[in-house]
C-alpha cells in the first residue's frame, strides 16, 4: 500500500508539471466581456430610429406591441444610462434620426452600458411598442411592451470600440416640439424655473414603504414639478424618490436644465440623468 501511495504521488507530480510547462493561450482581452461579441455588423441590416417607428406606428401609438420578425440592427449611441437612480431598468439611445427608449429589466447597467457609448443591437425576436405612446424596444408584458430580461438583453447587444460624447445631440427643448419624432431626445432647457422652489423643498420628498406619495399629482415614488409656470398637462420634472439627487434642494434662481426629453401621452416628462444635468446660473 505504502509503495502504491508513492507511485500515485510520483503520478500526479508528473502531470502537475506538465500542465505547468504547457503554453496556455492568453484571454483575449479585446472584446468586452459584457453583451454578444458574435454579433456582426452588417451594413445591409441595419435601420435607423426614424424607420422603425415609422414602421411600427399603430403599435406605438395606441399603447401595444410588435415583435420583429425580421434580421435588422440598430446602430445608435447611449444617451442615457441608471447612473444617477432616476432612470429605471432601462437606457435611452439616439442616432441621426431620433432617440427611444429600451427596456431591461436590471439594474447597475451604467458600468457597461455608459453615456457616449455606441452599441449595436439586433433586433429580431425582441419587441417595439409604446408605453403612452413613448416608443420603447423590449418584450412583451401582459399584453403590452415590457422590459426584456437582462439575459436576452445581452443576447441582443453588441457593446463597440466607439465612445464618443460629440455624437450626442441635445436639442434646445420646446413645449411644441413634434412629440413623435423628438420623445426620447436629450434636451436643453435655458432660463428654467422649477416650481416649488422656496429654498427648503427638495426634487423628490423621501417616499416611505406601504404609503401611496400624493404630491403634485405624483404616485409610485415619483415627484412632479412644474417648469416655467406651464400646465403640468404639458410639461413636468419627473423624479424619482429613489434617485441619487432626490434630496436636492430645488434652486430658487433661475437654471439651464439637461435632461431626456420622454412623454406619457400628451405630456412631455423631463427626465435629470444625474445632478451634473442641472446647472445653475449657465450663460
Amino acid at each position: 500500500m505504502k509503495a502504491k501511495h508513492i507511485f500515485l504521488t510520483i503520478i500526479s507530480v508528473m502531470v502537475l508539471t506538465a500542465c505547468m510547462d504547457k503554453e496556455w493561450e492568453a484571454p483575449d482581452l479585446t472584446e468586452p466581456a459584457y453583451g454578444n461579441n458574435s454579433i456582426q455588423q452588417d451594413a445591409t441590416k441595419q435601420v435607423t430610429i426614424d424607420q422603425l417607428k415609422t414602421t411600427y406606428a399603430t403599435a406605438i401609438s395606441g399603447g401595444g406591441f410588435q415583435r420583429i420578425s425580421d434580421d435588422q440592427q440598430l446602430l445608435c449611441t447611449v444617451i442615457g444610462n441608471d447612473i444617477g437612480g432616476n432612470i429605471y431598468k432601462q437606457i435611452i439611445v439616439q442616432d441621426s434620426t431620433g432617440a427611444m427608449v429600451v427596456g431591461i429589466n436590471g439594474t447597475g447597467l451604467f458600468p457597461f452600458i455608459s453615456v457616449g457609448q455606441q452599441i449595436l443591437i439586433s433586433l429580431k425576436d425582441l419587441c417595439i411598442g409604446g408605453y403612452g405612446q413613448q416608443a420603447q424596444i423590449g418584450d412583451e408584458y401582459n399584453g403590452s411592451i415590457g422590459r426584456m430580461s437582462t439575459k436576452k438583453w445581452e443576447e441582443h447587444v453588441r457593446i463597440l470600440p466607439s465612445h464618443d460624447m460629440s455624437q450626442i445631440d441635445t436639442l434646445d427643448f420646446d413645449i411644441n416640439m413634434d412629440k413623435n419624432r423628438y420623445a426620447g431626445h436629450l434636451v436643453r432647457l435655458k432660463d428654467v424655473l422649477i416650481g416649488d422652489a422656496d429654498g427648503t423643498t427638495t426634487l423628490a420628498p423621501e417616499y416611505k414603504a406601504g404609503t401611496t406619495l400624493t404630491y403634485n399629482g405624483s404616485t409610485n415614488g415619483y415627484v412632479h414639478h412644474s417648469l416655467n409656470g406651464e400646465s403640468m398637462n404639458a410639461l413636468v420634472l419627473r423624479t424619482s424618490t429613489y434617485a441619487d439627487f432626490a434630496s436636492l434642494v430645488i434652486p430658487t434662481e433661475p437654471i439651464t436644465l439637461y435632461g431626456i426629453a420622454t412623454r406619457y401621452n400628451s405630456t412631455w416628462q423631463i427626465l435629470i440623468r444625474a445632478v451634473d444635468d442641472i446647472k445653475v446660473n449657465e450663460k
